[in-house]
């Protein structure tokens, strides 16, 4: 009997494995979403909340099973571009960053912590373990311990010159950084890293990275997945884009970019675009590439897309 129970559950096991190797793979082999290169405002508001309280005029994102209390300190810095002609952001714990490039000479820096919890005491208490402090051309944002980091955290939104090379190390939440010129770099160990009409030198890893862009010279690669969207029919520059899952690819309609993309096996690279059947094959190493030829206005390797445990797919936008 023992044994019969034994094999039962290692065919259930082998069922449920199946199951869940069939559902990633259909997820592989999808089209990069739209919404994963949206410009969502920036500037989430820095307010406290009370049970019994009327909200404020205007809409609000409220998520379910909130705790009552919510309280929240807001900090501001301006930062002379003399004084910090390059910036580096060091994210610890439960703090989201968020930077655009704006037409301003200096750097301005809003940081709300906040806390939550069932009382006004608990919420004020992990309210105090979020903090920013600076060091010369550096900012640590500090997050709470373990125990407390479910109830707390903070938000950092950065105004900044956008010639002027940025450096971002992120832990647990998400990085985004847009309409830079200047040098960009993002380390999102555990958490999405999102790029968007970046035209400089772009250097970002994460566990998920998201890229919209139409030139630089950029350098991807992910835990997981790769979200890519190419803007113009021609891609100016160079791009790397690697993964330990998909690199799923956006393209408009009439791109003629030259590109290679590296895979495992022949059904991994999925290229559902009017130029498929100009796309050729051959095995190298153990490896298949993909080469797509395009106008011929730059050797191939220059948008280099590689996916070995997984896929390659490439739509056109709608």
């Amino acid at each position: 009997m023992r044994v019969r129970w034994l094999n039962l559950l290692a065919s259930m096991g082998g069922l449920l494995s199946a199951s869940s190797a069939h559902s990633q793979r259909k997820y592989d082999l999808q089209a990069a979403p739209e919404s994963h290169f949206e410009r969502r405002p920036f500037g989430a508001e820095c307010t406290d909340r009370t049970p019994g309280e009327p909200l404020q005029p205007g809409y609000r994102l409220v998520h379910g099973n909130q705790p009552p209390y919510r309280r929240t300190r807001l900090e501001s810095l301006d930062l002379s571009r003399t004084e910090v002609p390059a910036l580096t952001i060091a994210a610890d714990g439960s703090e989201r960053v968020e930077v655009t490039g704006d037409r301003r000479e200096d750097w301005s820096l809003r940081y709300c912590a906040y806390g939550e919890g069932s009382s006004e005491d608990e919420a004020l208490n992990r309210l105090q373990g979020s903090s920013l402090v600076r060091t010369g051309g550096a900012v640590f944002l500090n997050g709470p311990g373990l125990g407390l980091k479910a109830g707390a955290g903070g938000n950092l939104i950065v105004e900044a010159p956008p010639d002027a090379p940025i450096t971002v190390h992120a832990s647990f939440e998400p990085v985004e950084v847009r309409n830079m010129t200047g040098p960009v770099r993002v380390t999102a160990t555990r958490a999405r890293a999102t790029l968007l009409n970046n035209t400089g030198n772009v250097s970002a890893a994460g566990f998920v990275v998201n890229f919209a862009g139409s030139k630089g010279t950029v350098i991807l690669s992910a835990e997981a997945e790769i979200n890519l969207k190419l803007t113009d029919t021609s891609f100016e520059g160079a791009l790397t884009a690697w993964a330990q899952r998909s690199v799923r690819v956006l393209i408009p309609p009439g791109f003629q970019t030259p590109f290679q993309a590296v895979v495992n096996r022949p059904q991994d690279f999925v290229c559902r675009t009017d130029f498929s059947a100009a796309v050729k094959r051959e095995k190298k190493g153990g490896l298949y590439v993909f080469t797509y030829a395009g106008d011929g206005s730059v050797p191939p390797d220059r948008v280099h897309l590689r996916s070995e445990h997984a896929t390659v797919v490439m739509d056109t936008t709608r």
